[in-house]
């Protein structure tokens, strides 16, 4: 009896340990599938808290920018035009430059005129008909220097009548010269350009005008230099450096059109390396140079803030079959200008320029000094070399990859 007794209280104590254990595994399993279950949602959530991190710092924004020099037109070329050739020829085989960027930047060294003005396409004294904006304004420019040597060439009307021509007819900015009836306002207000989230500031300056400015006008013709002394006196630095600082504070990329330097040559000179140096002090972030008519070298300077400098981008546009003071290889360089593509991104509130690229640009008319076109480089073969005006000059395709070999370095070609 005792001994059945104890089997039965031992097989009672087996089904009260047994529905113990299921009942800790129970909680046991529960517990860690709400623990996992947790963990998940906790992942999820900080996956979904990084997504939103991101979202709110990537802000990474992006410009295709193209440089090019003076849009210098002369008197050849309004000859063929008056003999019948297609004006339309001229851009199209570089157009393509300008429609795959966001922003194309140059000189306009030639004043637009208009009825009241005679055209002139030679005696260093250069004014355009109005066709010839006309044509410019195919390009899909956006900003377009008129500070340079011939700003004066037409006076008082001349600077009006290109102000008026790009304000009035074109979506073009012009930099550097303003209406001679401008209120202080208007000489005060910013050049800047928004594009694609990256605002652009734009100066232009020149070293002078072959008709000197009287000095009740110099106020409306951006000069870098005193026209008396020929000199950057303290008063000019002080109105560059609060232009500037004014722009500085307003945009991300400052941009400064300079017409200096010297005629027919390949190397900057000490003037335009100042110059530089004090703009670059100042935060330029891109100098974009013209007036030589050749190109000249590329390069960063600065230490604390990286300036680009294109010394000259030398001519885009040019008509001058014989330019007696330059001498053979110089006449032949006047044929070629540089154009050049970079690339400028925002991200964070940081700019960087890279992806700095270079093509010559070569300007085509035949024998007969007829049917102007602007050519690549990369375009330029045997036919148009060989039936070049200046083929005959010993101006060929070997001249121009030596020249652009020698002046440009080979990261920016």
């Amino acid at each position: 009896m005792r001994k059945r007794k104890f089997k039965k209280n031992v097989r009672y104590f087996m089904i009260i340990f047994l529905l113990i254990g299921l009942g800790i595994g129970f909680l046991y399993v529960t517990k860690n599938y709400n623990l996992k279950d947790n963990n998940i949602k906790e992942n999820n959530l900080s996956k979904e808290d990084d997504k939103n991190t991101d979202n709110d710092t990537d802000d990474k924004r992006g410009a295709k920018v193209t440089l090019v020099g003076d849009f210098l037109f002369e008197q050849p070329f309004y000859d063929s035009i008056d003999k019948g050739d297609d004006i339309n020829n001229y851009f199209k085989n570089v157009k393509k430059y300008f429609l795959d960027d966001d922003l194309s930047i140059g000189n306009m060294e030639v004043v637009i005129g208009n009825d009241s003005l005679k055209p002139s396409g030679v005696g260093f004294n250069f004014c355009a008909p109005e066709y010839i904006g006309n044509l410019v304004n195919t390009l899909d420019l956006e900003v377009l220097s008129t500070a340079n040597n011939h700003t004066f060439d037409r006076g008082v009307d001349g600077i009006n009548s290109s102000v008026n021509y790009f304000k009035n007819k074109t979506d073009i900015m012009t930099v550097g010269t303003h209406l001679t009836n401008s209120t202080d306002t208007d000489l005060n207000k910013l050049n800047i350009k928004e594009v694609n989230g990256i605002k652009f500031g734009f100066v232009a300056y020149t070293y002078g005008t072959n008709q000197v400015v009287p000095k009740e006008y110099r106020k409306f013709v951006n000069l870098f230099k005193d026209p008396d002394t020929k000199t950057m006196t303290e008063e000019y630095k002080e109105k560059i450096t609060k232009e500037v600082n004014s722009l500085r504070s307003e945009v991300d990329v400052v941009v400064a059109i300079v017409h200096w330097g010297i005629e027919f040559t390949h190397t900057p000179n000490n003037e335009q390396k100042e110059m530089a140096e004090f703009l670059n002090n100042l935060g330029v972030d891109i100098i974009l140079g013209s007036h030589s008519h050749s190109i000249e070298p590329i390069e960063w300077i600065g230490d604390t803030h990286k300036t680009l400098v294109y010394y000259s981008l030398g001519n885009f546009v040019s008509a001058d079959d014989d330019v007696s003071r330059a001498g053979e290889d110089f006449d032949n360089a006047y044929q070629v200008g540089l154009l050049s593509t970079l690339n400028v991104t925002k991200e964070n509130n940081k700019i960087t320029i890279d992806d700095i690229k270079t093509e010559p640009i070569i300007n085509y008319y035949d024998k007969d000094l007829r049917n102007f076109e602007l050519i690549p480089f990369s375009e330029y073969n045997a036919t148009y070399e060989t039936s070049h005006y200046r083929y005959q000059y010993n101006f060929n395709k070997n001249f121009i990859q030596n020249m652009y070999n020698q002046v440009i370095s080979e990261e920016y070609r």
